[in-house]
């Protein structure tokens, strides 16, 4: 009985990841064909804070590829200057996405847009 509980759960948590991965990794131009209106805000703002965590090791990954630091030094600063930044993004994710759950009633003089349009999580290649 619990190998069926956990099977379910471990099937469960792939098509979660599956679903948020397909909302993230979606181009903007994607969401700006969609009608908008409370659901989109809404819907935006769940997608915006569990994707937030996310920022962190896009970042590092980021910041590590694009350093133009001794090749010794290149691993520390996109670990420091890579977390300090994913942090930041997520912060700013995170508020922008209660400020979505909570105000998704209203257009709030933006027109149903969000505050900011958030880094994608697809590093630059």
């Amino acid at each position: 009985m619990n190998s069926k509980i956990m099977k379910t759960g471990v099937s469960v948590f792939v098509l979660v990841v599956f679903f948020m991965f397909c909302f993230v990794s979606a181009p903007p131009s994607a969401f700006a064909a969609a009608s908008k209106g409370p659901a989109q805000k809404f819907a935006r703002g769940v997608v915006h804070i569990t994707a937030a965590i996310f920022q962190i090791p896009k970042e590092v990954v980021q910041k590590t590829g694009d350093s133009t630091a001794p090749i010794y030094l290149v691993p520390i600063q996109g670990l420091f200057e890579g977390f300090g930044n994913g942090v930041y993004l997520g912060i700013r994710q995170v508020v922008s996405g209660f400020t979505d759950i909570f105000t998704f009633w209203t257009p709030a003089g933006r027109d149903w847009d969000p505050i900011y349009e958030p880094a994608t999580l697809v590093p630059k290649i």
